[in-house]
C-alpha cells in the first residue's frame, strides 16, 4: 500500500508541473468568472443563467482534464522509459496501474476544490452562499469523472494519446447520450436494432446517471435515491474497467 501511495503522490506532482493543467485549469477559472457577466445580458431568471453557465464550465473542463490526463498516462511513462526503471523492481504491474491512477484522481479532486472554492467565492459576492445540494452536485461529478479516467486509462494502455483519445471521447458522448440511445433503440421497429440499442444502453456507461446539476441550479432538494445510485454505480463500473486495465497492461510486451 505505501508503495501504492508514493506511485499516486509521484504522478500527482508530475500533473501539477505540466503547465497544460494550469492552462485548462485557468480557461475554466475564466467561465466560471465570465458567468457573473451573464446576469447582465440575459433576459429571465438571470441567477439561473449564471448558476447553469457556471456549473456547466466545471463539468465540461473537469472532463478535458480527465480525458486529457488519462489518455497519456501509460504512453507517457513508455515514452520517456521510466516504466522500465519502475516494473523491474519489486512492484506489480497492477500496483503501477492503480498508482497511476490514483495520483490522477487526486488530481481531479484538486482541480475541482479549486473551480468550487472559486464558484463559491463569487456567487457568494453576488447571490448568497450556495445551497449544499451544489456541493452534493459535484460530488456526483467527481464519481462521473473518476469513471472517465477509468476509461482513459483502460485505453491508454492499448494505443497512443490520439487513438486513445478518441475512444474516450467518444464514451464520453455516447454515455451522455445514453438515454436518447436507450430511447431511440425503444421506438424502433427492427427487433435487432432494438436489441442492439438496449445491449449498448446497459453496457456503455450512462454518465447522466451522476448528473444533478439542475436540481443545483434550480436550487432544488437533493435527490439521495439518485446520489446514492451514481455512487454504487459509479464505483462497481469503475473498478470493472479498472480491471480490465490492469489485465491489459499485465500482458502488454514491455522491453
Amino acid at each position: 500500500m505505501r508503495k501504492l501511495w508514493v506511485l499516486a503522490l509521484n504522478t500527482l506532482r508530475e500533473n501539477v508541473r505540466d503547465r497544460v493543467l494550469y492552462s485548462i485549469l485557468f480557461f475554466a477559472a475564466i467561465c466560471v468568472c465570465c458567468s457573473l457577466i451573464m446576469k447582465d445580458i440575459t433576459i429571465g431568471d438571470q441567477a439561473k443563467v449564471v448558476r447553469s453557465v457556471a456549473q456547466g464550465s466545471i463539468d465540461v473542463f473537469g472532463s478535458i482534464m480527465a480525458m486529457f490526463l488519462g489518455v497519456s498516462l501509460v504512453w507517457k511513462e513508455l515514452e520517456k522509459k521510466t516504466v522500465y526503471t519502475i516494473v523491474s523492481r519489486p512492484i506489480p504491474r497492477w500496483m503501477f496501474i492503480l498508482g497511476k491512477y490514483a495520483g490522477l484522481v487526486l488530481t481531479i479532486m484538486v482541480e475541482l476544490f479549486i473551480l468550487t472554492v472559486v464558484y463559491t467565492a463569487l456567487l457568494g459576492m453576488q447571490q448568497g452562499f450556495p445551497p449544499a445540494v451544489l456541493y452534493v452536485s459535484m460530488a456526483t461529478l467527481l464519481f462521473e469523472l473518476v469513471l472517465l479516467t477509468a476509461w482513459a486509462t483502460l485505453f491508454s494502455t492499448m494505443s497512443s494519446p490520439t487513438t486513445a483519445s478518441g475512444f474516450t471521447l467518444a464514451i464520453f458522448v455516447i454515455g451522455h447520450l445514453a438515454d436518447d440511445l436507450w430511447l431511440f433503440g425503444s421506438t424502433s421497429e427492427s427487433p435487432v436494432f432494438r436489441q442492439w440499442a438496449q445491449g449498448l444502453y446497459w453496457v456503455l456507461p450512462n454518465f447522466e446517471l451522476f448528473s444533478i446539476r439542475e436540481q443545483a441550479v434550480h436550487e432544488r432538494a437533493i435527490p439521495w435515491s439518485q446520489v446514492g445510485l451514481a455512487i454504487g454505480y459509479g464505483l462497481a463500473y469503475t473498478t470493472a474497467v479498472l480491471s480490465a486495465a490492469v489485465a491489459v497492461f499485465s500482458r502488454k510486451d514491455i522491453r
